[in-house]
């Protein structure tokens, strides 16, 4: 992956500034190279195979906010958020474990806000309209200071560069063509793009929103929220627990170059490539994180481990009686043992007492994700 990697690097704007195109109906001309495929492939693959692992409540919690904390670092870095990778997980820990309050800090609020926005994917269900777009830059600039007109399409010109020394490196669609083209874009999301595999739907969208660039702030962060929920929603609905940020933006001036020469030349073909290699990547990455502490792997008798699948596939409360007809030739005070233990190592919680005893999977998001639906 390193040498595809260096491959894209020879893929170079002509020179800046890189105007946006007018697009009258957006029809993009869209090929992907031999290697997507197999890649795609394999993603695939490695999505189901994040979902057959069981992990303890802690181990669980440890591994989203890892995975939260880099993306969204990564992201809000790029912007200037000041904070470290440090700090941000600290913020994402915090928050993800239920004590979430607003902050008087921006750069703090805005690591909430991003939180809030990206673990409530239904919140933001296809098919968009503007009001959705416009409600998550509101939602994720909320609280941080900025002194934009938030949660509206610009009507001013914009630039984007290097504010220190004037110097341009994009120029975005003008005010007058964005209600028009942000139409054209979630008329084609919302629709054409369903054809297309949703890595290659998701790029396309999210270049052509970064292209027409409708706020004055927060477009970079919008876009990449954007489209992490639009995977969620098409495909990979474990793509949460991947840093696909960190894989992405790493390399910025690759990152920065790829977007340029897609606005130049009208082929999507070299971004797929970068977005597909660190979708990958990063996948890679967690699969080996979550094999580690898959519970299933650690030597658990074979009628602890069918409870576990059962009880993660049905996902309410359970009596030990209704657990005992999952597992054969096994008694239910056998089982009741086993439903103890599996609670004291972190997997289970319980309510009630004795022979009212329940049990189901226990989710250490479910103080956070209470909190987060009624703030979205």
């Amino acid at each position: 992956m390193i040498n595809e990697l260096h491959q894209l690097t020879r893929y170079k704007p002509s020179g800046y500034p890189v105007k946006h195109r007018y697009k009258e109906g957006f029809n993009p001309r869209i090929t992907v190279s031999k290697e997507f495929g197999p890649r795609i492939r394999k993603i695939r693959e490695l999505d189901m195979e994040l979902d057959r692992y069981i992990l303890s409540a802690s181990d669980y919690l440890s591994l989203v906010t890892e995975a939260y904390a880099s993306n969204i670092h990564w992201s809000t870095s790029l912007e200037g958020n000041p904070l470290t990778e440090n700090e941000v997980r600290i913020v994402t820990r915090e928050t993800l474990s239920g004590n979430m309050k607003e902050s008087r800090n921006g750069p703090t609020q805005e690591i909430i806000n991003h939180l809030i926005n990206l673990y409530s994917p239904d919140a933001f269900c296809l098919p968009w309209s503007d009001s959705t777009i416009c409600t998550l830059n509101r939602l994720l600039l909320k609280g941080t200071g900025s002194s934009a007109a938030i949660g509206q399409y610009r009507d001013v010109p914009a630039m984007v560069g290097d504010p220190q020394t004037g110097e341009e490196h994009f120029i975005p669609a003008p005010p007058e063509w964005i209600p028009k083209e942000m139409t054209q874009l979630l008329e084609w999301t919302n629709d054409q793009a369903l054809v297309y595999e949703p890595i290659i739907a998701a790029t396309v969208m999210f270049h052509e929103f970064e292209s027409i660039h409708p706020f004055v702030d927060g477009n970079g962060r919008t876009g990449r929220s954007l489209f992490h929920l639009y995977l969620q929603q098409r495909a990979l609905k474990n793509s949460h627990l991947c840093k696909i940020d960190h894989k992405l933006v790493e390399n910025r001036d690759l990152y920065y170059d790829l977007l340029a020469y897609t606005d130049q030349t009208g082929s999507y073909e070299e971004l797929i490539e970068l977005v597909s290699i660190a979708v990958l990547k990063s996948y890679e990455e967690a699969q080996e994180a979550l094999s580690r502490r898959d519970l299933l792997s650690i030597g658990l008798d074979e009628a602890s481990k069918r409870l576990l699948i059962k009880a993660k596939a049905h996902k309410d409360y359970f009596s030990r009686a209704e657990a005992a007809g999952w597992v054969d030739g096994v008694s239910e005070q056998t089982v009741g043992n086993r439903l103890i233990a599996l609670e004291e190592m972190g997997a289970l919680e319980s309510k009630g007492k004795t022979r009212s005893k329940r049990y189901r999977m226990k989710d250490p998001l479910a103080d956070f994700k209470a909190a987060a639906s009624t703030m979205v």
